[in-house]
């Protein structure tokens, strides 16, 4: 993905680099909490005479294990990660806690926010429709949503972040009875009722926006006759396995046991259970909760086109073509950036209630990297950064040893 190391370092913490740098914090107990399972627990069926058979590398197995005990060690990890090449896992690991009051402990399986990594399965519910032929990407989004006041945005508008409408997070903030809870439902007359206009024409530029995602969800629901949970479970979850997958919705009050609870650092206040709020009645642009097992067999299913049709699947990788020569381009879904190397990695991440997840998919090589972190002060992309320049470090460092020997 790079020309040289420090061009590409600067890429990647631009990619992964969020606005806010909240203060680091570990002032509570730390005690030894840690699974993590290396390649040797998964059976490969590897021959070494196969062609292109995948053989696990053994020392970047132990260096990602290093790299993210010491970061837990130092206080600046709580969560999961998992770590597949070539659709088999490299690493997986847990350390620390899924809620930091009770010391509840955590494993690979453990549900966690997803915040807006959420939206690639929204986006996936919308392309399965299109799949079915029960909607086309370029139609008015009135014509599923009529009580929507603004016209001339299409579902492709919503997908690609590029309809111009307003985030309803701050116009809830503004206009939104904060003792009732807010859902989907909602979001088309509280546009009306207070004339929300566009910022901009659409598809006049890019612009992320929560909205594009709740409404896409309140499509699903229109055209499928579902509730957009239960639409997710029978179509996505319930056919990939995903045992520990399920959107909540604070209206609905269908937390799951078990589930990691988002924690955030506050200044003399210390670490802090984030407790939902009327927002998170609203689901599509965050609310689903899943873990990094789960993900890995959404990842898999993706390479095998098990949902839908391999050219509905690659169009969620593949940029509006109005993004081109910009560095933002965004598809259904999914953030997508070309290296200088023509390396192409699709990637999302998000930032809830406490919740900081990451979804990296390099799919060149078809290396992975998923990581749910339920701690707001935690600063891992440096670990991410590591993981995915491996090679590149890895003959730098077989370099200085050799000249040492």
């Amino acid at each position: 993905m790079r020309k040289n190391k420090n061009k590409g370092k600067n890429l990647l913490v631009g990619v992964f680099a969020l606005i806010i740098t909240l203060l680091a914090g570990a002032d509570y107990d730390m005690q030894n909490n840690v699974m993590s399972i290396s390649h040797t627990n998964f059976k490969y069926n590897a021959v070494s005479t196969a062609i292109n058979a995948y053989v696990p590398d053994v020392r970047k197995m132990h260096f990602i294990d290093s790299l993210v005990q010491h970061s837990y060690k130092k206080g600046m990890f709580n969560g999961t990660i998992l770590v597949a090449e070539k659709g088999k896992i490299l690493y997986a690991g847990a350390f620390g806690y899924s809620n930091l009051k009770t010391k509840d402990t955590l494993n690979v399986n453990t549900p966690f926010q997803l915040a807006s990594v959420s939206k690639m399965f929204t986006a996936t519910a919308i392309m399965l429709l299109y799949d079915k032929g029960l909607l086309e990407y370029d139609e008015d989004v009135r014509k599923y949503i009529p009580e929507f006041p603004t016209c001339g945005i299409t579902i492709r508008n919503l997908l690609n972040h590029r309809s111009g409408l307003q985030n309803y997070i701050y116009v809830a903030d503004r206009y939104w009875d904060r003792s009732k809870v807010i859902t989907n439902n909602d979001i088309p007359a509280l546009f009306k009722n207070n004339n929300i206009k566009p910022a901009f024409p659409a598809n006049h530029h890019f612009n992320y926006c929560n909205t594009n995602y709740a409404l896409l969800a309140l499509v699903v629901e229109k055209i499928s006759g579902f509730t957009f949970t239960d639409f997710m479970k029978t179509f996505i979850f319930t056919p990939l396995k995903m045992n520990n997958s399920y959107i909540y919705c604070k209206a609905d009050d269908n937390f799951m046991k078990g589930s990691a609870v988002g924690f955030s650092y506050f200044y003399r206040g210390g670490m802090k259970a984030e407790v939902p709020d009327y927002l998170d009645g609203v689901t599509g642009d965050k609310g689903m909760y899943s873990s990094v097992e789960d993900l890995y067999l959404f990842d898999q299913a993706l390479y095998q086109c098990r949902l839908m049709k391999p050219s509905v699947v690659a169009e969620a990788f593949t940029a509006s073509p109005d993004d081109n020569g910009k560095t933002k381009k965004y598809g259904f879904g999914w953030r997508i950036r070309m290296g200088d190397d023509q390396k192409k990695e699709v990637y999302h991440y998000g930032w809830w209630r406490g919740f900081r997840t990451y979804f990296i998919r390099e799919m060149t090589d078809k290396i992975t990297v998923i990581s749910l972190n339920n701690r707001s002060n935690v600063h891992i992309n440096n670990i991410l950064c590591q993981i995915l320049w491996y090679g590149e470090q890895a003959k730098t460092e077989g370099v200085a040893e050799e000249t040492e020997e």
